[in-house]
């Protein structure tokens, strides 16, 4: 029994220490004022210019995220050319262009795209913003957005 024991104690250490490998397919996810959103459908597309739109949506919301089509950090709003806009099923438009309501914020962070990597035509980097109304007084807010290799459907990207 005594020379049991370590034999059954080292084939558990062998075999219950595996790697556990998850295969991650290309998403599109994030925080939608607090509460987790995921896209159903999404792709990229880049203009004859050089932008960079990230089409993501669901069954309550499309997102398109416009920034130039490199590696880097673009923040949103300020700049031509990038910009966040949320179109939701009831059709009202939100977008990073609109400012808000001095009653709301005086210094809004409209927020920034960070695209970390472009491999095999596929969009990989984070997200976050916030986007008003054209009044200003209504904004949803994404935060802690990840998209994974989201397939470049129309144009060519550098590498």
């Amino acid at each position: 029994m005594k020379k049991l024991l370590p034999l059954v104690i080292l084939t558990l250490a062998l075999f219950s220490c595996g790697d556990d490998v998850e295969f991650n397919t290309p998403s599109v996810q994030a925080n939608k004022n607090y509460n987790f959103w995921r896209a159903d459908a999404f792709s990229a597309s880049i203009s004859e210019s050089g932008a960079l739109t990230i089409l993501a949506k669901n069954s309550t919301d499309e997102i398109f995220l416009t920034v130039p089509g490199s590696v880097g950090k673009y923040s949103l709003g300020e700049i031509e050319g990038r910009d966040a806009s949320v179109i939701t099923f009831e059709g009202e438009q939100f977008s990073t262009r609109n400012r808000p309501d001095e009653s709301v914020s005086l210094y809004p962070e409209l927020g920034f795209v960070k695209i970390d990597e472009i491999v095999n035509n596929t969009i990989t980097g984070t997200f976050q913003f916030l986007v008003f109304d054209e009044s200003g007084l209504n904004t949803i807010g994404f935060n802690e957005g990840i998209f994974y290799r989201v397939p470049l459907l129309d144009g060519n990207l550098e590498e």
